[in-house]
């Protein structure tokens, strides 16, 4: 029976853009009957994929979530101030 694994986006996080590091992760979480790679050994709290630690507390161990890149709101802006 395959596990089923749940994506859960949250404001400033993203699903990590790398195929084979999710793929990887996916793999690992099934063979652990859908417990999170990083807690497996630990059973502390809800280890579930996603994880308590995700959920929660803003942090992702195994890298299946990463926090969204800050874009700086004057980059790529052209500037129009003029020289006097």
């Amino acid at each position: 029976m395959a596990t089923e694994i749940k994506i859960i986006r949250k404001e400033g996080w993203i699903l990590n853009p790398d195929d084979s590091k999710v793929n990887g992760i996916f793999n690992t979480i099934g063979h652990n009957g859908g417990h999170c790679p990083t807690r497996i050994k630990t059973r502390i709290g809800h280890d579930q994929c996603p994880c308590a630690d995700y959920l929660e507390r803003d942090i992702c161990h195994c890298g299946l979530y990463l926090k969204e890149p800050k874009i700086n709101k004057d980059e790529g802006k052209e500037n129009n101030s003029k020289d006097i």
